[in-house]
């Protein structure tokens, strides 16, 4: 049964394409309280990067892509909390905040146009700790 549950708290943990809303293609990612979460940007590796602005209730950030890219949080409610994984720039929001919920905008500004990707993040309550339990004999 323990095992039935664990598969579903992994379902509900995945990250994937939802048509949703007034925009059909929007990637839902899904966080926990007080962790970290990905935004991928799925940005294809021909394309020259000149610039990424995230927004969402309100600006998020803006990215400078450069030799290793540089990640400015253009409000209060992210300062501390933004950065960068991989070359592909995609975004990381850590101590994830009940307030963070909701739908985010990353405009691509590239050499020959703009790109915009659409994400709808779930923050949700941890349920439980997993605990490994050892009796004193058996250890």
């Amino acid at each position: 049964m323990a095992g039935h549950h664990l598969s579903i708290l992994f379902l509900c943990l995945q990250t994937w394409p939802e048509a949703a809303g007034r925009h059909t293609d929007v990637l839902l990612v899904n966080g926990i309280l007080g962790e970290s979460v990905i935004f991928p940007s799925n940005i294809e590796k021909s394309l020259q990067v000149i610039s990424i602005s995230w927004n969402s209730k309100t600006s998020v950030a803006f990215i400078n892509p450069g030799d290793s890219g540089t990640v400015t949080p253009t409000h209060k409610n992210y300062y501390g909390r933004i950065n960068l994984i991989g070359q592909n720039y995609d975004l990381v929001l850590s101590n994830l905040r009940m307030e963070d919920a909701g739908d985010y905008k990353a405009d691509i500004n590239t050499n020959t146009d703009t790109i915009t990707k659409y994400y709808h993040l779930q923050v949700y309550r941890k349920l439980w700790e997993n605990r490994a339990w050892c009796l004193p004999l058996l250890c």
